[in-house]
This record gives structure tokens, sequence and C-alpha cells, in this order.
């Protein structure tokens, strides 16, 4: 009977403790490194949770105590596999499968030759040892061996563990050599093993939403780009066969099997030059290219710790654009009322307000990014010139600073600024903190010619076969794509740079497909449309359309503002280069046919006004997903490169459009797309003006009952937010584990002042 009561405890407490459950298909890199040990890298390990299964591919070298920081308790696990049988992938697995035979719980092992004889191996040395640790439990081996499948496996096949459906083939190594597919539903996760080309991968991995593979080939920082690789030609010392792929079979696999996501792993060095390895990788595959690393889960989760320095919970909060003011298509208006026309604009909207310390060095910090910016960025440079004072300055006492991305870049805009034509009026950065130079007339230049440069180089190229970098013109309020080189003389162009340090996981987002036609950024905390509207509108009918969405059940989708849509541009892609809009492949977009007729992608509205021209009420910012297209000799042309940032009227005639304007022709749509965006963790209703509505009993039982059911429509439920929340597994929130809109109203919401949400707290409201 003692037994049978352990039992019953043990399965309680491993439900308990178990990592949180997983709603979706995830892959965790529990080591990214090689037989070669590293303190940054531990040996080959990748952990594929749903729910509450759990499944261990491989154990290296330090598996043991990631997974510990992990918070993976090995007494849960349901299965482990081998992709084969060299030690840097099976180092760990004794002392994991003899921890694994105290939970009580089934256990599939399986793998290639020789994984029977090596578990009966390990059954028989350390029979007396695994006696010893189930009697503690009142067990036996005997009565864990029922409990056990063990197989070698052949040839290629399926079988499932939990609701997890495995799919294997051989792939080509110096010994048998296995990889294997994961599918749930419609995601999929593919792990390749150690290889060399392999025609049966691309089969396996067909049309996959993530590849994780061997890296061979990859570079180490600091490498010459040139000289041979040190892992593309490993070897086999007895056959002298290449055991290890490079990045041209890599690539090449990847692109054949039409995956969407290619993560790279089994690293022998510890830093990647992503750059230059990025680009021999782009020579075949133009899908996203994630380098792994230790702890890494794709997809990516949100981790309210990677940013300790920001007030926000998330790694890539969007700073607001600091607009308060309102407008219609033509003037400045009055704030509007719920359901008004011109609802939903910029204003109606308050996200992370800017705020700035200055340390008096020279250095300024932003509070919501976490961000340190130089505060004078002196004179024109060169990206070489830059580059060298970045590696060389000592600012503020620090020695990382680098050159900004134009996400961090774009970080700083402000769209209280003001322009007409080449005339500054106010500028579209705060001023009272950073210094912000105009563009010197006396040098024959205008006032707009004072444009800052990030590190972002376009991966097409515009104008005439221009290489391209992007910059934002805090000046005119605008993304562009500028030439690296002077057109007429081939020099190099030179432009402001303001250098940056810290939270360098700002710009990098961590997008989840949710399988109702949204998808959550686990960086930025916004859930955003998978799929546009499909139809070109003006600015007022983009307003009423995001307003008035239903999508997924939620009632409180917007018009993004300028900052929050262009945190979704994937500068890594553009319709030259991938044949595919500027933005991540898990989101679906419309193509459209451009004035020569051609196949291009949409620009799409957001909420902002941009203030230009002789009617500055007149325009809104929009962002190119395709090619920012302009005529020029009569030509037309990419003249700023996909991810660009310009404005269009707000209103017109369909039939007068496209028009084109400006010295560089930009094509003027008018009739825009649209993408809905919504915060994840909303739990506020859409704002109401308080005068509106009569102060009567029955209106305030009405507005209370209509809160609880919108709350239960379009805020995450209950278990989804302890899934998310509740760390300690305890079946509670608490205040430190509280996150977002919960977190700011804990206090207004713990009705009984007990420290703990329960349901019924959160779907209260007070008025």
């Amino acid at each position: 009977m003692t037994k049978y009561v352990f039992l019953i405890l043990l399965f309680w407490g491993s439900q308990l403790f178990t990592q949180e459950n997983n709603n979706h298909l995830t892959a965790t890199i529990i080591g990214s490194g090689s037989p070669k040990y590293n303190t940054e890298r531990s040996g080959p390990s990748v952990l594929i949770t749903y729910k509450n299964t759990q499944i261990l591919v491989d154990m290296g070298n330090g598996t043991q105590a990631n997974l510990n920081k992990n918070n993976t308790k090995i007494k849960a696990i349901d299965g482990f596999l081998f992709t084969h049988h060299h030690l840097d992938h099976n180092e760990e697995f004794t002392p994991i499968f003899i921890q694994s035979l105290l939970g009580g719980n089934s256990i599939s092992v399986a793998g290639p030759k020789p994984t029977t004889t090596m578990v009966d191996h390990i059954l028989s040395i350390y029979e007396e040892d695994i006696a010893y640790r189930l009697s503690k439990s009142d067990r036996s081996i005997s009565d864990v061996k029922p409990n056990l499948s063990i197989n070698n496996l052949t040839g290629n096949s399926s079988f499932y563990i939990g609701d997890i459906k495995i799919t294997y083939t051989p792939v080509k190594h110096s010994i048998e050599t296995f990889a294997y597919r994961f599918d749930v539903g419609h995601s999929s996760i593919v792990i390749s093993g150690d290889l060399t080309y392999s025609e049966s991968l691309p089969v396996l991995a067909n049309n996959a939403d993530y590849l994780i593979i061997d890296s061979g080939g990859a570079i180490a920082l600091g490498k010459q780009r040139n000289a041979p690789k040190s892992n593309t030609n490993r070897y086999n010392s007895k056959t002298k066969e290449k055991a290890h792929v490079n990045l041209a079979e890599s690539s090449q696999m990847a692109k054949e099997a039409h995956v969407k996501n290619l993560v790279l792993t089994h690293f022998n060095f510890t830093t990647v030059d992503e750059e230059a390895t990025t680009t021999e990788i782009r020579k075949n595959y133009s899908g996203t290219i994630i380098y792994g690393e230790d702890l890494m889960s794709v997809p990516l989760k949100q981790n309210s710790s990677s940013n300790k320095n920001s007030n926000s919970t998330y790694s890539y909060p969007i700073v607001d654009t600091a607009v308060q003011d309102f407008y219609s298509d033509t003037k400045e208006i009055l704030k509007p009322a719920v359901g008004a026309p011109f609802y939903g604009q910029d204003a109606n909207y308050s996200g992370h307000q800017p705020s700035y310390t200055n340390h008096g060095d020279g250095t300024i910090t932003d509070n919501v990014t976490g961000l340190m910016w130089e505060q004078d960025m002196g004179i024109k440079m060169t990206p070489e010139e830059a580059f060298k004072k970045a590696k060389d300055t000592k600012l503020g006492g620090y020695s990382d600073w680098r050159i900004p991305t134009i996400k961090e870049l774009y970080s700083l805009i402000q769209f209280t600024g003001k322009v007409k034509g080449a005339t500054a009026i106010k500028l579209f950065i705060d001023t009272n903190y950073f210094n912000q130079p105009l563009g010197n007339r006396k040098n024959g230049e205008r006032e707009i010619d004072a444009q800052t440069w990030s590190s972002t180089a376009y991966v097409g190229k515009t104008m005439r076969n221009d290489e391209t970098i992007f910059g934002v013109n805090f000046v005119d309020g605008r993304i562009k794509g500028y030439p690296k080189y002077q057109p007429r003389s081939g020099a190099e162009n030179k432009m402001y740079f303001r250098l940056v340090r810290g939270n360098t996981n700002y710009g990098k987002n961590n997008f989840i497909d949710n399988g109702d036609g949204t998808v959550s950024d686990y960086a930025t905390g916004l859930m955003w449309q998978k799929m546009d509207n499909g139809i070109g509108k003006n600015w007022e009918e983009a307003l009423n359309y995001a307003e008035n969405s239903a999508l997924a059940a939620h009632s409180d989708w917007r018009l993004p503002n300028a900052k929050e849509l262009q945190s979704i541009v994937d500068y890594t892609r553009s319709p030259q280069t991938t044949n595919s809009a500027a933005i991540h492949p898990v989101f679906e977009s419309t193509q459209i046919k451009d004035p020569d007729g051609n196949t291009q992608y949409p620009f799409y509205w957001t909420s902002t006004t941009h203030l230009d021209g002789q009617n500055p009420a007149a325009h809104a910012v929009y962002i190119a997903f395709g090619e920012a297209q302009g005529q020029m000799n009569d030509k037309l042309m990419d003249v700023h490169g996909a991810g660009a940032q310009r404005s269009d009227p707000k209103s017109g005639t369909q039939q007068n459009y496209p028009q084109y304007f400006g010295p560089q022709g930009d094509v003027r749509y008018v009739y825009n797309y649209v993408r809905c965006v919504r915060d994840i963790n909303n739990l506020k209703q859409t704002e109401i003006t308080q005068e509106l509505i009569p102060n009567t009993e029955q209106t305030k039982q009405n507005r209370q009952k209509n809160d609880r059911d919108d709350l239960k429509n379009s805020a995450p439920s209950f278990d989804k937010m302890l899934t998310h929340m509740d760390t300690n597994n305890d079946g509670k929130i608490s205040k430190s584990e509280a996150k977002g809109k919960l977190k700011e109203n804990f206090t207004h919401r713990d009705k009984n002042k007990d420290g703990y949400i329960t349901e019924d707290e959160l779907l209260r409201r007070n008025r």
C-alpha cells in the first residue's frame, strides 16, 4: 500500500514541479557546442516539448546542468532519442537515464544500434545502485522495467511519444545516424544530427517550420573571412571521408526542403561572425537564419529578464511616438470619440512614453529600451570610420559601443516633429537630450541633409544598382536607404552616426503563430493580424477597419503606429533577394502590381500623422514592405529600399493614383493596406469618453457585465495566464509572477489582499 501511495504523491508532485505546460511545439537547445570543452556552449542536446510531453535528443557534456537551468525535471522526461552514438552526443545519458527511472513515468529510449545493448549494459552494470535508489520509494527494478520501451531504429518510419509524432530517416555521417522530425498539428521541427549532404534530409524536412542543423562551415568571429573554414572539412580519421556539412550543403538542403527557419547549432567555437556566415548561407537559402545558443527556444519564448534596464517585461519594448494631437485628413481636430470619424489614430492610444536619463558625461540612457546612446554625433563619417570610432571609443567609461541597427536607431524618433519640404521646423528627436545637427547650407546642403546612418545594409540594391545602407532622418521624419558610394564619383558617402550600447536583444522579434489568424511577438508584447486586409483603403477607412476588427474573438484591434509597424519589418528580406515582402515568413502578404505591372508588395498604413508640406495634417506615415519605389527619368525603380518609411496623402480619388512626388518621384498609392495590432496582455477596454455615459445604476451594472464579457472574449484565459506566469506551479499568480498589465494593476485586482490573483478577481473591475 505504501508503494502505491508514494506513486500517487510522486505523480502529483511531478505535475506540480514539471516545466510549465507548453501549448506550442517547442525546441530548446540545451547544448549548442561540440566535443571541444566550452564554458559558453554545452555538448549537443535538444529538448522537444509539447504540453506535458518532453523528449530529449542527444545528451552531451553539460546537459544535466542546463536542464536544471531550464527548470526541466529529468524525472518528468518521457523520451530519449539518439541521432548517433558518438560520445559528444551521449556522454551524459547514463546518469540522466538512471535519474529518469526514479520518476515512475513511462520512458521511451530509441536510436540507431547499439541503443538496446547500451541500455541493457547500464541496467546490468548499475543494477545495485539503481536498486538502492528505487528501494527508498519501496520499489525495485522489476517495478520500473514494464515502463521502459527500448528500441534500435532501422530504415525510416514513424512512432508517437505522447501527442508528438516522430518520423526518422538515416543521414550520411561517419557512423549510422538518424535525423528526426517532430509534428504536432501544423507545427513541425526537424533535428538533423551530424551529417554531410544527404538527399534524405530535404524529404524528411519538407516545409518544416524549423530545421536544427549541424553548423559546419560557420565562420568564427575574428577569423579571416576568405580563409579556409576550420570546420568545413572535418574528416573521419579512419575513412578520410568528410563527416560534417559545410554552409553550401546545409543551406542547399534547407532550400530544397523549403524550411521556414534554419537553426544552426553544434558550434566548435563560442562567437559566430553572423554577417559573414549569413552571406554564405544566402547564396542558397532565403528563409530566416537563427544562430543557436544554449537554452535558446524556438519558437522563442518571452524572456522577462532579458532587458533588466527597461521598465518593460519585454526585450524589445516599442517607445511611443509621443504624438498627443489629433488630425482628420485635412486639419487638426479635437479628440474624436469612440466610433467617430478618425477615431483610433496614434494619439488615441498611449504606449511606453519616451523617458531618458542624462548622465552628464555625453551619454543618454533610454529608460524604456535600456539602450545607452551617444549624445553628440560629431561630424559626418564613412561607415568604416564610424566602425573604427565605435571600436576605439571609451565614452562614459564603456568599451562596448556599436553602430545601431535600423530598429535600434528608429526607437529614438518622435512624430511631434514638423518639416516643410527641405526646411526644418521642429526636429523628430528629443532635443532636450540629443544634439541633432542640420544640413550645412554654406556647403550647398539642405537642412534635411543631416541623415543618421545605421548598421543595417539593404539586402537589395537601390536606384541603379547602388549598395545601400538604411538611415533615419530625424530632420524630416523618415527611414530611407542611402547609397554607400556617391553615384558620380564612386567615393564613399558620409553620414552622421549615433553610437549605442546595451540591450543587444533590442530589435529581435520572437514570433509565435497562434493558429487562429494571429501572430504574437513575445519580444514586443504585440499581437498581429497574420494576413493583411487584402485591399487598399484611404487612411480614415484603414482606421475604421482596424477599430471594427473582431479577429480571433478580440475586440481591441487598432491600426499600429509608425514605430509598432516598423518593428515587424524583416530587413534580411526583400522582393529582390527573397521574392517576398520584407516581413517574417510567419506572416502572409498580398501581392500587388506596381505601376509597370510587375509583382510587388503593398505600402501599409500606420495611425501616425506625418507633419510635412503645405498642409501638414494631410499626410500619414506608411511602411514599405515591398520596394519603396519612385519614378526618375521616366523609369520606375526601388529608390529607398523595402523597409523604408515615408508618407502618403490620407485621402484622394482612387482613380487619380498612383502619382509621383518629390525629387525621387516617390510612388503615391493613397489607398494602402492594413495589418492590425493589439497588445498581447491587454486587460484594458477600448478607451471610452466618460462624459458620454449616463451615470445610472443600471448603466453601471451593464458596464460591469460588458466588461466581464469582453474580458472573457478578449483577454487571455486565467488558465493561459497561469501557463505563462505561474513560475512555481502552485496554481496561483503572485505579484512577483505577474507580468504586463496584470502586474501594473495587481494591487487594484487583489481584492482580498492575500498577495494572489484568482480567476474571479481577474474578471472584476471597479468603477
